[in-house]
């Protein structure tokens, strides 16, 4: 891997995880204290007595004395409804990020740290923004930092795996008292690039941690009720368990539904490894470049506009699969034989259904045919919504732009 190293972080609720690629590009947790220690507190604390800010355990401890404030929840800071002080909070999650950084020097006796990819639970545009600005303050360019979801980690982390895991679709239950939720991985191979499509369902309204650790016999006979109607409506071949309550004991009921004809694994370093393996897809040697993601923070259709091109019908593709969503703008012009109204298609390609719609062009100025050049402008509003803005640009010397244009937004 040369001489820098490239970490994955796991920015999680209660805590974080990191992972470093060795020399054969395969990703090694660092353990913290002891050997089997990976579980870093994701705490925070400010004494303003001592005027001194620590994180981890340190914090943990420091946090019990007074004249201290205590920083958790760390991933949620930078988020518009956090209470925190945006100076204060940006402090605090440089802080953390400045003592895993330590952390992963001093376990390789001093090695740089070239590339740090980070995932979180919920990404948005507010936690990228803040997270780029927190490392490039400690030093980083931000090309040199990336921000994803878990659900890609978790995409990074199978597709690395031996393919009989994920021949079929592949679920990955995490349960905290943060969250209990299923992703569901399915791989579509066909004309290259294949997909790899992640769906989330949210658990929380089936029971909470509090029921696993009073009633666990409960829990798992709800889990594998659950589990029983997935599994016949998709056929699995691996499951991955993560998260403090399948420490619990008590999920026979569960196991004996899950291990039949499948593998099953129980741990809690998936997606910080899936962290590194996405690292080296940005930073190193991409592997997965045959294939589009499309989970949380990417786009999950393609957004096409209908034209004739030589006398053929074809399609100008303003958004593909997989792109992430913030990031997801396209500008296009294209002369009208007719303007009086643009077709477009929304190609969903998992779900084998295509959407048209179409953006009324009659109140722009009436022209000879082919004299009528627009301009066409795409971008994400949020994970679900895009907007399309259709300009008139006129037709150079012939005809000056009305300046007229229309706006239309579409919620998938």
């Amino acid at each position: 891997m040369g001489k820098g190293m490239i970490l994955g972080i796991d920015f999680s609720m209660d805590y974080a995880q990191i992972a470093y690629l060795d020399n054969d590009g395969n990703p090694q947790s660092v353990s913290v204290g002891t050997e089997d220690n990976y579980m870093i507190p994701a705490v925070v604390c400010y004494n303003s007595e001592l005027n001194e800010w620590s994180a981890g355990d340190e914090a943990v401890n420091k946090g019990r004395l007074e004249k201290s404030e205590v920083y958790k929840n760390l991933p949620e800071i930078f988020n518009e409804d956090s209470e925190n002080d945006a100076d204060e909070a940006k402090k605090a999650v440089s802080t953390f990020m400045s003592y895993l950084i330590k952390l992963a020097v001093n376990y390789s006796n001093g090695r740089l740290i070239k590339n740090i990819l980070v995932t979180v639970n919920q990404v948005n545009p507010q936690v990228i923004k803040g997270l780029l600005e927190v490392f490039t303050e400690l030093g980083y360019n931000e090309k040199d930092i990336k921000v994803i979801s878990h659900s890609e980690s978790f995409v990074y982390y199978v597709l690395n795996q031996n393919k009989d895991i994920w021949i079929n679709n592949v679920l990955f239950l995490q349960l905290d008292k943060h969250e209990f939720s299923c992703r569901r991985l399915n791989v579509i191979k066909g004309r290259q690039p294949h997909v790899a499509d992640v769906r989330m369902t949210d658990l929380s309204n089936l029971f909470t941690m509090d029921l696993v650790t009073r009633e666990p016999l409960g829990a798992d006979e709800i889990l594998s009720e659950f589990l029983e109607e997935q599994l016949k409506k998709h056929v699995v071949s691996g499951v991955f368990l993560s998260g403090e309550g399948f420490y619990v004991d008590g999920w026979q009921k569960t196991l004996s539904v899950l291990c039949r004809n499948r593998r099953v694994f129980k741990g809690s370093n998936l997606i910080v490894k899936g962290a590194a393996y996405g690292a080296r897809e940005f930073f190193y040697v991409p592997v997965l470049d045959k294939y589009l993601i499309s989970c949380k923070g990417r786009t999950r259709v393609k957004i096409v506009m209908a034209v004739k091109y030589k006398e053929h019908d074809s399609y100008i593709t303003l958004s593909n699969i997989g792109e992430y969503w913030h990031q997801a703008k396209s500008k296009a012009e294209c002369i009208m034989e007719k303007p009086t109204e643009a077709s477009f298609e929304i190609q969903d390609i998992m779900n084998h259904a295509n959407e048209s719609f179409k953006i009324d062009l009659k109140d722009f100025p009436k022209r000879p045919p082919n004299t009528t050049r627009l301009e066409i402008n795409f971008r994400y509003l949020s994970e679900n919504s895009f907007e399309i803005e259709i300009k008139d640009l006129g037709f150079g010397e012939f005809f000056k732009s009305s300046g007229m244009s229309v706006k239309k937004e579409i919620t998938l």
